[in-house]
C-alpha cells in the first residue's frame, strides 16, 4: 500500500509540473484573418516548377 501511495504522489506531482497554464493559452489567442472581414486576401506565391 505504501508503494501505491508513493507512485500516485509522483504521478500527481509530475502532472502538476507538466500541465499547461490555461491563462497562457488565452493570452496567445490572436484573431486570424478570414473571409468577409473587409480586406482583400493576397494570392498565394507562384509554385517553383524548376526545383
Amino acid at each position: 500500500m505504501k508503494k501505491i501511495s508513493i507512485i500516485l504522489f509522483t504521478v500527481f506531482l509530475n502532472a502538476a509540473f507538466v500541465s499547461c497554464n490555461p491563462e497562457s493559452i488565452t493570452d496567445n489567442n490572436v484573431p486570424q484573418a478570414c473571409c468577409g472581414d473587409g480586406s482583400e486576401v493576397p494570392p498565394p506565391p507562384p509554385k517553383d516548377e524548376g526545383g
